[in-house]
């Protein structure tokens, strides 16, 4: 009898490719396993779904080769990867290629190989250069095209690859080097007693540069590089020098993770309050029924909801089982993960952007095998191959970042979890000071049970809080500080007390405006102005990378009156240097932590006291603890009201609670200022109050009759293209297939999306409110019809439209 294979590869189809194996591979075969597959004109990288002995009613391609000898998928992942793609209407193949860490996921490139019956006696003497230069280097398919390109071997090359003598192959794209630095050891026959016998006789002349460098050396070696970047006496002209000298020699080492220098002292572990212990008594229940249990635990800034969770993992780890720990990928500082590893130690592996390819392959490596057994990271850390899974941690679980915007699979993390723990029966915990209102709603349907931390730990209160009215201070500024706010912030410098600062806008201001004509400068590429970034004298877009240097004159009248309009950040940082000059101002945004180790070292400065005042976005929101800050202000509390979108409440909300919960967080009160011209708007008043209830009923009571999340779900189709009429019939002709389909549905457009166009393609937009109960067949099955009446009823007309499916679709 046959065996066949389903695979599944990394495009937007949403279908498996049947192949049948050959005998020599039958004992081999997997699911979860890549394999090479003839596809098209090539051999691609797919991934096993399926082995089965049923009979496909087309004929089959063999099965290529197996590429891993284990599958990289466990069952489990792929179930969770193939409830996702239904849910979430994402192709297995792209949901797969995002579970997976470079290295080992689907990301390729094209190379060359000549194939393997080949005679060479039947080439003629161009085609058997070719295939010579071919079998002697690894080669791409771009770089010989390149190479043959406007030669006579052009047409010979083509007619090879028409033929079949040259075979293109996928290759995964490791691109995963060990990263390594310079480690000074002894040279040859040198010891630490030489050296001390050297310093100490006539020979040595302590004037020099290279012998204070040799004593100063002595006692440090082996030293990394990265040990002696700030030191005055180790510079490179000594360390050469003592090279010369044949005192000392380096070697290559792999490069410390982010964690290897953390302390680990398990013993430290805190004993919890009664509020604590309340809440962990029952999540601990759960863990030792070993049964699906979700919890939301809603606890005040600073009420401890980190202890906790280290608690609940301890006891998981105590029983032989693994955990995950999610947080805002923002949130995932230094500070957050060594909380953890200072009880969990080598049993971490941190999953996060910032690392490189080669250390994120190896945790992923680590947790796949048994080595580690606990998973930190952002929302794909959901994905993580920890063993023997007991506990899925959700920290700040209404953040907007655990939802994938682009590209597929445009999954939640949260509900992803709750779904993966569900089929493990594992615990989860949604914590936050500011639970969504989802949240909030499965609480009240019984679908999680709330457990309530309402006390801040030891001694510390919550801050007070008090609104400036923008509009009443207009006389009263300096700079962008109300007078209150300056008052308060000279009265903590003086007292040696720190300061945090939120202003969400990036750069040095909103933008540059014409003041002849009034022009502001466009992004080329996206319906957006550019951000002045006054430092690098850049004009930016957020949105689409695109930068230029600041314009000089007006492009519209070429008048040279331009004026910066707004602020951002960095004017804030320039105006605190002025107001304050014997203050240490640092600025935390994304323009200043972009280095690798940035937000280490800035928070570090911060924490040890070496700066007064932290100034930045809402990455100061996210999670820091500094005991001796004292005073808080929120700038312009008004900018996320200024964006489209029925959570933008909401999302104000949030940010004015997390910040405020900065503040008195050790022995010392602390004060939270928040500037507005708009002081009577309820979130900021619930923010002032620290009343969070309050504030999510009245938000309820707003989306109920509108018929908004969590009232429903809402499944958008955004439709792109280079062209402006055919995307916009092409959403008029998706509402009316939509109206077919479903007409009993709500439907929100068609119409332009917030920003019309962005990275040169217009977007428009059509959303579905749908019933929030339904669940991943009766969405798919929907949104099914609904692309297969539109592709019927358009038959090909609207060629350069593309268009996505978000399922949860947040705005």
């Amino acid at each position: 009898m046959s065996t066949f294979v389903d695979v599944a590869l990394p495009a937007a189809v949403r279908k498996q490719f049947t192949y049948h194996v050959p005998k020599e591979l039958m004992a081999s075969v997997q699911p979860g396993q890549r394999v090479w597959i003839p596809f098209r004109n090539y051999y691609a990288i797919g991934v096993i779904i399926g082995v089965h002995n049923q009979t496909p009613s087309f004929k089959t391609k063999p099965l290529r080769k197996i590429l891993d000898e284990e599958p990289l998928l466990s069952q489990e992942l792929l179930k969770l990867t193939k409830w996702i793609s239904r849910f979430y209407y994402s192709s297995w193949g792209e949901t797969i290629q995002a579970a997976l860490p470079a290295g080992l996921n689907f990301v390729s490139r094209k190379y060359l190989k000549v194939s393997e019956s080949v005679d060479d006696t039947g080439l003629r003497e161009d085609q058997k250069e070719i295939v010579e230069d071919l079998r002697q280097s690894d080669t791409t398919l771009n770089e010989a095209k390149k190479r043959y390109k406007g030669t006579g071997l052009n047409k010979v090359f083509s007619n090879l690859l028409k033929k079949k003598i040259i075979e293109i192959w996928e290759e995964p794209d490791l691109k995963v080097t060990v990263a390594t630095e310079r480690e000074w050891i002894w040279a040859e026959g040198r010891t630490e007693e030489s050296v001390q016998k050297f310093l100490e006789s006539e020979n040595a002349n302590n004037d020099l540069k290279w012998v204070e460098a040799l004593a100063h050396i002595a006692e440090r070696i082996p030293l990394r590089q990265s040990e002696i970047s700030e030191d005055s006496v180790l510079t490179s002209y000594t360390l050469k020098k003592l090279r010369d000298e044949d005192w000392i020699t380096y070697q290559d080492v792999e490069k410390n993770t982010e964690i290897d220098h953390l302390s680990h002292e398990p013993e430290s572990i805190k004993t919890l309050n009664e509020d604590q212990e309340k809440a962990f008594k029952k999540i601990g229940e759960s863990l030792t029924k070993e049964e699906f249990a979700n919890y939301l635990l809603f606890g005040i800034t600073g009420s401890g909801k980190t202890e906790v969770y280290i608690h609940a993992l301890k006891q998981v780890v105590e029983n032989g089982k693994g955990g995950i720990v999610l947080v805002p990928e923002i949130a995932l500082t230094p500070q957050t993960v060594s909380r953890f590893y200072r009880i969990f130690g080598d049993q971490i592996a941190v999953l996060h952007s910032r690392m490189t390819n080669r250390e994120r392959l190896q945790a992923w490596k680590d947790l796949n095998s048994g080595k580690k057994s606990i998973a930190i990271g952002p929302r794909s850390a959901v994905f993580a191959p920890v063993q023997n899974l007991g506990l899925i941690i959700l920290d700040e679980e209404h953040d907007s970042s655990y939802k994938q915007m682009d590209p597929a699979p445009r999954y939640h993390a949260r509900e992803t979890a709750i779904v993966r723990a569900r089929e493990n029966n594992a615990v989860v915990i949604m914590g936050s000071a500011t639970p969504s209102m989802q949240a909030l709603n499965m609480a009240a349907k019984g679908k999680c049970e709330m457990l309530e931390l309402t006390k801040r730990h030891a001694e510390a209160k919550l801050p007070e809080v008090e609104v400036l009215d923008l509009k009443q201070y207009r006389g009263a500024m300096r700079g962008e500080l109300a007078v209150p706010l300056f008052m308060a912030m000279e009265e903590a410098l003086k007292k040696g007390e720190q300061i945090i600062l939120l202003y969400n806008r990036r750069g040095y201001a909103s933008y540059l405006q014409c003041e002849d004509c009034g022009h502001i400068p466009q992004s080329p590429e996206c319906s957006v102005s550019l951000t002045y970034h006054k430092r690098k004298n850049l004009l930016m877009c957020h949105y689409s990378g695109y930068s230029r240097r600041a314009d000089t004159k007006c492009e519209h009248c070429g008048s040279p009156n331009l004026k910066v309009q707004g602020s951002g950040t960095q004017n804030i940082e320039e105006q605190l240097g002025d107001l304050f000059p014997e203050a240490k101002v640092i600025r935390f945004d994304r323009d200043s932590t972009s280095r690798k180790g940035a937000h280490e070292q800035i928070l570090n400065t911060f924490g040890e006291g070496k700066a007064d005042i932290l100034i930045g976005t809402q990455l100061v929101a996210k999670g820091l603890d500094f005991p001796n800050v004292t005073v808080v202000g929120v700038i312009d509390t008004d900018t996320e009201l200024a964006f489209p979108s029925f959570q933008a409440t909401e999302r104000m909300y949030q940010l004015l609670s997390q910040v405020s919960g900065r503040s008195g967080r050790g022995e010392k009160a602390g004060t939270v200022f928040l500037q507005s011209r708009q002081p009577e708007n309820p979130a900021i008043q619930f923010a002032k109050k620290h009343d969070h209830r309050g504030f999510a009923r009245q938000e309820m009571e707003f989306r109920k009759p509108l018929n908004y999340p969590p009232y429903s779900r809402l499944i958008r189709f955004e439709l792109k293209s280079v062209k402006e009429q055919e995307v916009s019939q092409a959403a008029h002709q998706l509402t009316s297939s939509v109206g077919r389909v479903v007409p009993e549905l709500a439907v929100l457009g068609p119409s332009p999306g917030a920003i019309p166009w962005m990275n040169k393609k217009y977007i428009w937009e059509v959303t579905l409110k749908i019933d929030p109960e339904k669940g991943a067949g009766y969405i798919e099955a929907v949104v099914e019809k609904i692309m297969e009446v539109y592709d019927a009823e358009t038959k090909g007309r609207f060629s350069s439209v593309r268009v996505n499916v978000n399922v949860d679709a947040i705005q």
